[in-house]
């Protein structure tokens, strides 16, 4: 996962740790980042939406 920020990035290639609410905490053992849900995913037009981080993702398939 990347959460790019106004000055800083993370990148992290780990497993889902657990849920915290409706954000989720991504990381490996005391490593982690946390991803803030605004928005949980909704599909519209046949397509996924969701805001993650003030991002909004879309997914197609």
């Amino acid at each position: 996962m990347n959460r790019a920020g106004a000055t800083t990035t993370t990148s992290i290639n780990a497993a889902l740790q657990r849920f915290e609410g409706d954000h989720f905490v991504v990381g490996i053992a005391l490593l982690s980042t946390t991803f803030e849900v605004s928005t949980p995913p909704q599909r519209e037009a046949g397509t996924w939406k969701m805001v993650v981080d003030g991002v909004e993702l879309t997914r197609t398939h």
